[in-house]
């Protein structure tokens, strides 16, 4: 490997509102072990059923298609005929981070929690992914339809800092956006380690890649991918003054840069295992298998110095396909913290 690449490679720019939807449960819940599907089935059900005037089964072909938030939202339209050639399926301006699978069982009068992260213009349509998560609770959760009320709503204050600040009280009704402030990135790692929480599916040449062929090409490329599409779908040019921190960035990343540093990163040690995910889909009315790899993935070499700016973002955003079911997600921590 050459250690020619060096300085941090900026990262596009785009605007993110981590947002945590607290809940107490009315009626026992009991979840899948993996929620992502449920909840987004829920949320979309709901937002619907809220903003839809035409009552049409579907979004093809209807007028408002371009400016319905429901629309917009779940289905995502191409911005543009040159995007619509280039990619088959356009990814949401939302990532869903629903509790851990562990977390299955929910009595009545316990809590529950659903973190959502909003990209570009979808932060300023908060009020109306409330009122549809208010809505959502009457009709409820789970194979046994449990209810749930929404008791309030946090927003982290800056990227990655785990400090959340209250920006909606349902007993008052208030909402306060908050201005939200860039992330402040450690000091890189010589030795990094993904770890892989959520499924994670990355498909090459019409197949899914298994452990055996996960490579930091595929896991990085596939990174770098997203965020640039991202940031082309939703560029940060927020209607709502005040509501996000201005930030300097590129609009794009450099492919050369990025590519350049990948080459000079490698997989030094991998543990993860392909694991099947059964979900049922409504709107198809077909039972489906979503399996991806969990484990943690150990990285080195002098290409991540030059990416962990990519990296470090990364982790709120997710990789892979399916990532607004929560499918996708990863922390990276160091080397000594992993073995710790």
């Amino acid at each position: 490997m050459s250690s020619s690449v060096a300085a941090a490679i900026p990262v596009p720019m785009l605007r993110l509102q981590r947002l945590r939807f607290q809940f107490q449960a009315i009626d026992p819940i009991r979840l899948p072990t993996f929620s992502g599907s449920a909840w987004r089935g829920l949320l979309g059900h709901s937002l619907r059923r809220s903003v839809c005037v035409t009552r049409a089964p579907n979004c093809d072909g209807c007028l408002l298609r371009g400016q319905c938030f429901y629309s917009t939202f779940f289905e995502t339209p191409a911005a543009s005929a040159q995007i619509a050639k280039r990619y088959s399926a356009l990814p949401h301006p939302f990532v869903l981070e629903p509790p851990p699978a562990g977390q299955r069982e929910h009595a009545s009068g316990e809590s529950l929690a659903l973190g959502l992260t909003l990209i570009g213009p979808a932060g300023d349509q908060l009020p109306y992914l409330i009122h549809a998560l208010q809505r959502a609770g009457g009709i409820g959760l789970g194979r046994e339809g449990g209810r749930f009320r929404l008791r309030q709503v946090v927003q982290e204050t800056s990227l990655g800092s785990d400090h959340w600040q209250p920006v909606f009280e349902a007993d008052s009704g208030t909402l306060q956006p908050l201005r939200t402030a860039p992330q402040v990135l450690d000091p890189c790692p010589e030795v990094l380690v993904f770890k892989l929480l959520t499924p994670l599916r990355i498909k090459q040449r019409g197949r899914y890649i298994r452990a055996t062929g996960l490579s930091a090409r595929a896991l990085l490329g596939t990174l770098a991918a997203r965020v640039s599409l991202l940031a082309e779908l939703y560029p940060p040019e927020p209607t709502v003054p005040g509501l996000v921190a201005p930030y300097a960035g590129p609009r794009t990343l450099e492919r050369g840069l990025v590519h350049a540093a990948i080459d000079q990163v490698e997989i030094q040690a991998m543990q993860v295992r392909w694991v099947d995910w059964p979900r049922y889909s409504s709107r198809q009315r077909t039972h489906m298998q979503l399996g991806g790899l969990l484990g943690q993935v150990r990285l080195s070499g002098p290409g991540i110095a030059p990416l962990w700016p990519l990296i470090a973002l990364g982790q709120w955003l997710h990789l892979g396909k399916n990532t607004s079911f929560g499918l996708g997600r990863y922390r990276v921590t160091t080397a000594a913290a992993s073995q710790g």
